[in-house]
């Protein structure tokens, strides 16, 4: 049996994100930042639905600050 996914709440996720976060949304920014988290679902359900090969996947390289190992900043 296959479980239903439950519909994404913009507004439960920024009532619950933005405190833990240690961000403060007015309520003049509240209807804008819900509006763009929507989008930004829509867009990852595009992303989760594109087909891919897992064996595809190559890790990118890591920066690490500091001096290189010729002894120059980096």
């Amino acid at each position: 049996m296959s479980q239903m996914k439950p519909a994404f709440d913009a507004a439960r996720h920024l009532d619950a994100m933005a405190p833990a976060l240690g961000l403060t949304i007015t309520e003049e920014q509240r209807p804008g930042v819900l509006q763009f988290l929507g989008v930004a679902y829509l867009m990852s359900e595009i992303l989760h639905a594109a087909p891919f090969d897992d064996a595809s996947f190559e890790l990118a390289p890591v920066f690490r600050p500091g001096r290189t190992s010729d002894g120059e900043p980096a």
